[in-house]
């Protein structure tokens, strides 16, 4: 690796080149930063990335057609990019972005965040792995920003020094994710939640105010274990609770397996130097048929809205865009395959501005995340009901019974126009 400065890191970047950016607490920021900065220097450039960190320098008027972003993946933090034209969503299983990055985007460019090397000449990813090490590989040129507030994390997240082309030096916070406030509601939630969750499961959970009150009302269960995309505040807890010890897993016993981390500074000191936690690929983290290897494999997973055949909606409000489809279905779809599993959508019943969740059918537009197919356990603080093996008046019944009270009688008489023969319950 050679050490470079911002005039060299500059005359790297060819226009029209396609740069693929590390992201999550991992984003280079800095080296961001400078492509922002001098976008008229360089030429029109294409961005591809997960959730990116912050928010990106570079979502700016001056710089939107000089810099083409693409989100494989929307955060919160991002959403005004989207609705301001700033970014493209481009929709992917969180699994196959690996496959995408190697064989069909094959990017000019790499940028990464690393930390510095340790004593064995090893570089590591930090906090995020996904699919940098694909990006990496199929990249002809990489070019890191070393940073020593990168947590030191093993896995997949080592790097040797010879993986990487150029970097440049540049210290600077990882960005934090701050605690979510859990409502009444979402602590009920929690507690429907746990009610579904043996002693010895292994666990996958998104973000969020619900993830994290189920990770709260799970703090009485013995020997659980990890394998998740994300590794949150609320499994630290647990894991320093000693609720998980991971061995009772089948795969990676003795280990929580995520690909990456997001959340407060103590989680990221957490994982600095901690062997127990392993940040592996998300091919590997995300591939169903590792998911099902692992008995008892639980999956919570939120939802923006459920119709009453099952479909869910994870992605949008209607046609607005507002995350990603993810890794929702891989661990759908593995925690069914899982002997004793359970995959749960966890939502409340209505949004903080009163609207109802549970609908006789999704707003037009809206995006199927988990198709009515794969769907089983739908949690609300109302209670949790299992589709699997249900005919569609059957589902309309069960989740009628878990809706809102006030939004039952109107769901009720939708439900009857919309099945034939269908029998309140």
């Amino acid at each position: 690796m050679q050490s470079i400065d911002e005039g060299k890191f500059l005359e790297l970047i060819k226009p029209g080149a396609k740069i693929y950016v590390h992201a999550v607490p991992s984003t280079p920021l800095h080296l961001l930063k400078i492509i922002a900065d001098n976008s008229d220097k360089i030429g029109p450039v294409r961005l591809y990335h997960e959730e990116i960190s912050g928010v990106g320098p570079y979502f700016k008027p001056e710089n939107r057609d000089k810099i083409h972003d693409v989100s494989l993946f929307l955060g919160r933090n991002m959403r005004e990019a989207y609705k301001g034209g700033y970014t493209q969503y481009l929709p992917i299983f969180l699994s196959d972005i690996p496959k995408f990055v190697e064989n069909t985007l094959m990017p000019d460019i790499v940028l990464v965040s690393i930390s510095p090397s340790d004593r064995h000449g090893l570089h590591s990813l930090g906090a995020a792995v996904i699919a940098i090490k694909a990006a990496i590989k199929s990249s002809p040129l990489v070019i890191a920003q070393i940073n020593s507030s990168l947590p030191r994390t093993f896995g997949d997240a080592t790097v040797p020094e010879n993986f990487i082309d150029y970097g440049i030096e540049q210290n600077e916070p990882i960005h934090e994710e701050g605690k979510h406030d859990i409502s009444k509601d979402e602590m009920q939630i929690g507690e429907n939640v746990a009610g579904l969750v043996p002693d010895g499961a292994t666990l996958q959970a998104g973000i969020g105010a619900i993830p994290d009150a189920v990770m709260k009302c799970l703090d009485g269960h013995r020997d659980l274990g990890i394998h998740t995309e994300m590794f949150s505040d609320g499994m630290l807890d647990l894991t320093v609770s000693g609720a998980v010890t991971n061995m009772r897993k089948d795969l990676d016993i003795g280990h929580a397996v995520a690909t990456f981390a997001k959340g407060s500074k103590k989680l990221y000191s957490f994982l600095n130097d901690n062997p127990q936690i392993l940040m592996k690929s998300v091919d590997y983290t995300n591939d169903t048929s590792n998911i099902r290897k692992q008995k008892n494999m639980i999956s919570v997973n939120s939802a923006v809205a459920v119709d009453l055949t099952g479909q869910v909606c994870a992605e949008s409000i209607g046609d607005l865009i507002i995350s990603g489809v993810g890794g929702q279905m891989d661990f759908v779809r593995g925690s069914a395959l899982s002997p004793g599993g359970k995959s749960i959508i966890a939502l409340t019943a209505r949004t903080k501005s009163g609207k109802q969740k549970i609908a006789s059918s999704l707003l037009p537009g809206s995006g199927v995340t988990t198709t009515r197919n794969h769907v089983q356990w739908v949690v609300t603080e109302f209670g949790a009901v299992n589709l699997h093996g249900l005919d569609l008046g059957e589902r309309a019944r069960k989740l009628i019974s878990i809706a809102h009270p006030d939004d039952r009688d109107r769901l009720t008489k939708e439900a009857m126009k919309i099945y034939p023969g269908f029998v309140p319950g």
